[in-house]
């Protein structure tokens, strides 16, 4: 027995799985309803930090429990000998932001350091103080 399909048949196969999967897409989309709370990025540059055995934090307030959603540190100066951060681990707790920073051979930097933080707060008035005690850290150092 022989069954040969036509173009046309085809073509509708094709665009009713092309239906079926544009359906799909949209009820995999959130609803209208669902709330996205409004975000704003800080970006801090020259942040003192005197680590001890290579263990700081950005002091308190700097958790997440206000308003801070995501924060990443990098190193920034000095730019040469023996106390420069090439390595900066960011780690955000609750309570605070805990920085773990080394030289770029691994050794544990004691003394102090300056650091470079881009963080994303919420939009209200605690991410906004947040934000302010950073950058009020950066222009102080």
């Amino acid at each position: 027995m022989s069954f040969i399909l036509s173009w046309r048949r085809v073509a509708l196969a094709c665009a009713l799985l092309m239906a079926a999967a544009g359906v799909l897409a949209l009820r995999a989309l959130p609803g209208a309803d669902a709330q996205v709370s409004p975000t704003a990025t800080f970006v801090g540059s020259g942040i003192p930090v005197t680590p001890s055995n290579g263990f700081a934090t950005l002091g308190a307030g700097s958790g997440s429990n206000f308003g801070i959603l995501g924060i990443a540190c990098t190193g920034a100066s000095p730019r040469s000998g023996n106390r420069i951060p090439g390595q900066v681990v960011t780690e955000l707790r609750p309570d605070l932001t805990y920085l773990r920073i080394m030289r770029n051979d691994g050794l544990a930097i004691t003394g102090t350091v300056q650091v470079n933080c881009v963080l994303e707060v919420e939009a209200t008035p605690l991410g906004t103080q947040a934000a302010e005690r950073l950058r009020e850290a950066a222009t102080a150092g």
